[in-house]
C-alpha cells in the first residue's frame, strides 16, 4: 500500500483523509479527488461527474461503487432509503497502470 500511495505523490496529489475504508487523495492543481481501496487489488474511486464527461474512462470503469467514505463525491439512491457518496471504481492490475491513469485526470 505504501507504494501506491508514493505513487500518488508522486504524481501531485496528497493524502487528504485515511480511513479504514478508503484514502482520499487530493490533486495539488486541479483539486480532482481520488480515493484508494484497501484490497488486495488496486482499486481507485474517481468522481461520477469526471467519468461521465469523459467516454474513454466510462468504458473502462468497473462500475458504480458506493460508500460513506466518498464524503467529496455526489451522493444518490442506492439500496437503502438514505443518499450515499458513490463514484466509479477501476480495477487495476499494477502501479504502473496506476501511474498512466494518474497522468491523465
Amino acid at each position: 500500500m505504501e507504494n501506491l500511495k508514493r505513487n500518488f505523490i508522486e504524481n501531485h496529489f496528497t493524502i487528504s483523509k485515511e480511513t479504514t475504508k478508503s484514502i482520499e487523495f487530493e490533486h495539488g492543481t486541479s483539486g480532482e479527488v481520488i480515493y484508494l481501496i484497501p484490497n488486495k487489488e488496486i482499486t481507485i474511486i474517481l468522481n461520477p461527474k469526471l467519468v461521465q464527461a469523459n467516454q474513454q474512462l466510462l468504458d473502462k470503469s468497473f462500475g458504480l461503487n458506493h460508500s460513506t467514505s466518498f464524503r467529496q463525491f455526489p451522493k444518490r439512491q442506492h439500496t437503502g432509503k438514505d443518499l450515499i457518496h458513490y463514484g466509479y471504481s477501476f480495477k487495476l492490475q499494477s502501479s504502473d497502470e496506476l501511474v498512466k491513469l494518474l497522468k491523465i485526470i
